[in-house]
């Protein structure tokens, strides 16, 4: 069962951390709808039906609402018929079309210095998913950690993000660019066999979450593009940015990015204000003045990681055990509440 058929269009709003905010960098929304009409899709048509003019998408506003995005996706894709539309998006964002990320991460130093300027300044372009590096005994897996549900644009826009990570690293890389797998947190969907063709890599489905596997020997790779001065120069405006983002962006969307970042048993309110450098009452103001409450944003997390893992085809047992359950039926018990299905139901 698809995860957008227990997931309303009025949830995506209820969930949205962006919906009073703007977590998504409009030019990526011009990229889409440009990209729409190089496809020969009537753009201004496509707009009309989502609910958004040009004045909306080519303005000097820098970023659009979760549910817009979303609208402009869904609209896209069933207008064209495309179900390899993400990955075709992806391949058309170059590094420059990430602003001063981009640019810093052209003039790194190597693969591992550009990987580490991704991990820390990834969410000035966007939060619907967040980076993390995790050693493994072959190198590393650069993590991409859903940061909220993202319902029936998942698989598009998770195409679109490693789409343009693995385009972007082919680039500084060239033909150096070997021994890397691709995992992705979903059944292979019927255009499987393009991943492949558009990509040229190994690729490996029904993962845990979205995740490049890297070898050792490609972290030390030179970019021939490097320049520490540009480097350090682009990265100060990265931090600059990120730390204005970080001052904007209020309780319940930093609360909620941690537990969804977070592996394993999920962080307790006095732990996640010590890590914030408040107190936990303090924590628990800050959440009552949104009108939430840490439970409803842990049962939220809960849901959206139950949801990824069981369309990951993770048993019952293991997902129960990666949420805090010591009992499944407790947790089976839970998860009805949430959908209404128990967790077999959305299992491939």
């Amino acid at each position: 069962m698809a995860y957008n058929d227990v997931m309303s269009r009025e949830r995506f709003v209820q969930l949205d951390p962006g919906t009073g905010r703007s977590p998504v960098p409009v030019n990526y929304v011009r990229n889409l709808v440009e990209l729409i009409g190089e496809l020969g899709i009537d753009t201004s048509r496509l707009l009309n039906r989502v609910g958004l003019s040009k004045e909306d998408v080519y303005n000097p506003e820098p970023a659009l609402r979760f549910e817009q995005f979303r609208r402009v996706m869904v609209g896209a894709r069933d207008m064209t018929g495309n179900p390899a539309l993400g990955l075709k998006l992806g391949q058309q964002l170059t590094l420059t079309a990430h602003g001063l990320l981009g640019y810093a991460a052209i003039s790194s130093a190597d693969l591992g210095d550009a990987l580490r300027l991704l991990e820390r300044y990834f969410r000035t372009r966007t939060r619907l998913c967040v980076p993390r590096i995790e050693p493994v005994s072959s190198g590393v897996r650069f993590c991409l950690i859903e940061s909220m549900p993202l319902g029936d644009i998942r698989e598009t826009y998770l195409e679109v993000v490693v789409a343009a990570v693995v385009g972007g690293i082919r680039y500084l890389l060239g033909d150096r660019f070997q021994g890397a797998v691709l995992e992705l947190p979903y059944p292979a969907p019927e255009h499987a066999h393009l991943y492949d063709e558009l990509l040229g890599m190994p690729v490996e489905f029904g993962a845990e979450v979205a995740a490049l596997r890297l070898p050792t020997r490609l972290l030390n790779e030179p970019f021939t593009l490097s320049d520490p001065a540009s480097r350090q120069m682009a990265a100060q405006k990265c931090e600059e940015e990120l730390q204005r983002l970080e001052a904007d962006q209020d309780w319940a969307s930093r609360v909620r990015a941690r537990l969804m970042q977070a592996e394993g048993m999920l962080p307790s309110l006095e732990q996640l204000a010590s890590n914030f450098h408040v107190t936990s009452r303090t924590l628990r103001r800050y959440l009552n003045a949104l009108d939430v409450s840490y439970r409803s944003l842990l049962e939220e997390v809960r849901m959206t990681k139950a949801m990824g893992y069981l369309q990951a085809n993770i048993t019952v047992q293991q997902v129960a055990n990666r949420l805090g359950y010591a009992d499944p039926s407790n947790f089976a018990r839970a998860f009805r509440k949430w959908t209404g299905h128990p967790p077999s139901y959305f299992q491939p």
